[in-house]
């Protein structure tokens, strides 16, 4: 093992949370950028932001991860100004989007119609779309909630409230909407709304707040941008920033072990370096921990190749502390066309539903109609699933059947055998039955066929899963601040979107680092970032 070096901070995980954490450290005054490293396990940096070309699509990304933000996410737009990133709009579709529910195919605008929709829904919910049952659902548990649209005196509510004196936060989400909604209207909620984890049984006070961030009757309250370049170019652009600065990068390098140096003050963290298979030590005065659950917990486990388990996870606090979310699975699915078959029945962008494994189908561009592309280049794509919950085991239970899918060939593409994007290679089964399931959801019996194919399942190492939800009793307010520095004994600091406000989406993963940095790190608000927004708890 080769002689430990003494560093100021080392930051683990090349997401969102790491590379926004030492580009901050990095240009802060208290800090040298020499002494702070950054440590990613993987041979690319950002985390569960992954941009792709698809092959004969050079001109277009196809957003593995993460795809989007929200007007109302101020700290990840105020980043993204700062790092100046070009954003586009992301359209969400229109009313002649589809729903294919239990065999019956009809636009979204007809959920008003309750001869169209097939669910036996009492009278006093026929007419409403699933988006509007659960606000009105919501409205019931919580009274008045929705009279205001700041997500911070939506979990201030949430947290005072009580049903037959019992807080909110003891009751499952699933739990409480089956007292307000008939069984026919939460599944429709929950069939219609095209996600599964969202509506199962997780922490009512966090599930309702986090719901109405982002769904409500009007969902053109909120806009959507994306990054023109690729979500993943944010935790790109900070991470070159910070090597600018003067910082160190080590990349396929993993954290294996940290303890208590005999130095006071400092501790022992043990990296393992992938391309060489060699462990290193290292001295640190503090260690960021911006990694998702799974993985912290991947620390905690003593393996034969990894050094005697580490007495920071011993402690009953800790572990209750961390193990006070839960990571959900999360599935994305995507074909690429050579042509945009869905224009026929005037579908361009957004999403359409369906009950089956599918559950989401969204509509991208033509690679001609991005600047700089050739015109004559008509291929295109869709998220074919975008899929959570249970409906990913669907599609794990095909990945490895049978032989993979070899594409086909194309005049776009440089080299015939690049039909997948390495790494995320889809088995021909999987096209076959995704085909199936497009062609019932539109009712075209003869599609074309996909050129290539690829997928992501982020419940694969190192994630554990695409995004957290908070356990039914976690006092998540207690818990976000806890785990800022799990124990107070250790110079121990964890963030990102796991424990955070904003589960699921890049503003939470921000939220924490900022709050980790201004409160352990003594760290100054940014001049970007109005010293009233809020951060979380």
């Amino acid at each position: 093992m080769a002689r430990a070096k003494i560093i100021d901070t080392a930051i683990i995980g090349g997401g969102v949370a790491g590379t926004y954490s030492a580009w901050r450290l990095a240009h802060a005054k208290k800090h040298k950028a020499a002494d702070i490293h950054l440590f990613e396990s993987s041979d690319r940096i950002g985390g569960r932001l992954y941009s792709v070309h698809m092959p004969g699509m050079p001109k277009t990304i196809t957003e593995l991860g993460g795809m989007r933000v929200m007007s109302r996410q101020k700290i990840v737009l105020g980043l993204i100004k700062q790092l100046d990133i070009a954003m586009e709009h992301f359209p969400m579709g229109g009313d002649q989007n589809l729903a294919y529910l239990r065999g019956k195919r009809f636009p979204v605008s007809s959920y008003s119609d309750p001869a169209t929709v097939p669910f036996d829904l009492p009278p006093w919910e026929r007419g409403q779309s699933p988006a509007n049952l659960m606000v009105e659902a919501i409205e019931k548990i919580v009274p008045g909630i929705t009279k205001t649209k700041s997500s911070k005196k939506h979990r201030e509510e949430c947290e005072k409230r009580k049903i037959d004196g019992i807080p909110l936060r003891e009751y499952g989400f699933w739990s409480l909407l089956l007292e307000q909604l008939s069984n026919e209207g939460y599944n429709l909620a929950l069939q219609g709304g095209g996600y599964n984890t969202l509506l199962s049984n997780w922490n009512c006070a966090d599930a309702i707040p986090w719901y109405l961030s982002d769904f409500s009757k009007n969902i053109r309250d909120i806009e959507y941008t994306t990054a023109v370049r690729g979500m993943d170019s944010i935790p790109k652009k900070l991470c070159t920033k910070f090597r600018k600065a003067g910082g160190k990068v080590h990349m396929q390098h993993e954290l294996v072990a940290f303890n208590k140096s005999e130095t006071r003050g400092l501790l022992d963290i043990t990296v393992r370096n992938h391309k060489t298979g060699k462990d290193r030590t290292y001295q640190a005065k503090r260690l960021v921990l911006a990694l998702p659950q799974w993985a912290i917990y991947k620390l905690a486990q003593h393996a034969p190749d990894r050094p005697s388990p580490m007495a920071f996870f011993r402690k009953k606090s800790v572990m209750d502390c961390l193990q006070s979310v839960t990571p959900r699975t999360l599935y994305k699915f995507a074909l690429a066309y050579e042509w945009p078959w869905w224009h026929m029945l005037n579908l361009e962008s957004g999403r359409s539903v369906t009950d089956l494994p599918l559950r989401q189908i969204y509509y991208f561009g033509t690679e001609g109609d991005r600047p700089g592309a050739n015109k004559k280049n008509r291929n295109s794509y869709l998220d074919c699933s975008y899929t959570d919950g249970h409906s990913v085991g669907y599609w794990e239970g095909l990945r490895k059947t049978g032989p993979a899918f070899d594409g086909r060939k194309n005049p776009f593409i440089e080299k015939d055998s690049l039909s997948y994007v390495p790494g995320h290679q889809v088995s021909t089964a999987m096209v076959k039955r995704a085909s199936e399931q497009l062609a019932e959801v539109h009712g075209i019996p003869n599609l074309p066929k996909p050129y290539a194919a690829v997928f992501k399942n982020w419940a694969d190492e190192p994630y554990g899963g695409g995004w957290h939800t908070w356990n039914i009793g976690a006092h998540s307010a207690r818990v976000m601040k806890q785990v800022r520095q799990p124990d107070p004994d250790y110079p121990v600091y964890v963030c990102g979107e796991a424990y955070s406000a904003s589960q699921g989406w890049i503003e939470g993963a921000l939220q924490t680092a900022e709050r980790m940095l201004e409160e352990h790190f003594s760290l100054g608000r940014p001049h970007w970032l109005a010293r009233k927004y809020d951060l979380g708890p």
